[in-house]
């Protein structure tokens, strides 16, 4: 059953909230939200956002592509009001088909400002957070865990790489110039490859190099490059959980 989201979901239950801006955004990520909402018992919630920074923008001198292939160039703002809408619709209808055929509840609300912020505002603490994003490479690799120094790797990472048939590997963002913290036991010997991060640029060199299939930022952000600066190095979809 599909409802609209609001703030908060039934009280004491985990939610996966899956935000975008575009239809192949939330495409690209939607099964990794269902899976995690799957392993979790999570209801499962889908945010399109209409962005800011592209309804503010001039359209006299914006140009793109139909689905004909046709060149336009001046875009209304009523097309592009359209184009929204029409995108808005085809992710809630397949939220809504995706998640029935799963057994999943889920829940489909629009809004309008920035994805990260608008996804913030509704969580609360304990909620997953999947910021939608189309990788632009095709075959991309592993999932990336960032942890904080010492921190260990959440299972339900380790879950969701071994779904998705992706190698884990794990970014420890630790300050510079300081010893790298052995994992915690049990994990020194699990395959799972560390890389440390010394400094944020380090971290952010990392994601861009890695083509990553997917990053999840178990790290406090406060210690942290902005999540925006982390998913334009990364390419891809955003995964992290609000503090509980």
């Amino acid at each position: 059953m599909q409802r609209d989201a609001g703030r908060a979901g039934k009280a004491g239950r985990a939610r996966v909230i899956l935000g975008a801006s575009c239809y192949t955004d939330a495409e690209a990520a939607l099964v990794l939200a269902m899976e995690l909402a799957r392993q979790l018992g999570a209801e499962l919630q889908g945010v399109f956002v209409r962005e800011t920074a592209v309804l503010a923008a001039g359209y006299a001198h914006s140009r793109a592509v139909s689905y004909s292939g046709q060149r336009e160039t001046g875009l209304t703002g009523a097309a592009l009001a359209k184009a929204f809408q029409a995108d808005a619709r085809r992710f809630r209808g397949l939220l809504s088909a995706r998640a029935a055929a799963a057994a999943l509840e889920s829940s489909f609300r629009e809004a309008e400002g920035h994805v990260q912020e608008e996804l913030r505002r509704v969580s609360q603490a304990g909620d997953i957070l999947i910021f939608g994003f189309k990788p632009i490479l095709r075959a991309a690799g592993r999932i990336a865990v960032i942890l904080a120094a010492g921190q260990g790797v959440p299972d339900y990472t380790q879950r969701l790489a071994r779904k998705a048939g992706k190698p884990l590997v794990a970014l420890v963002a630790c300050p510079a110039g300081a010893e790298p913290v052995p994992a915690p036991a049990g994990q020194e010997d699990s395959g799972l490859e560390t890389r440390f991060c010394a400094q944020p640029e380090a971290l952010l060199r990392q994601l861009e190099h890695m083509n990553p299939a997917a990053v999840i930022v178990a790290a406090p952000l406060a210690d942290l490059p902005p999540a925006t600066r982390i998913q334009d190095a990364a390419r891809c979809p955003l995964i992290l959980q609000t503090g509980g």
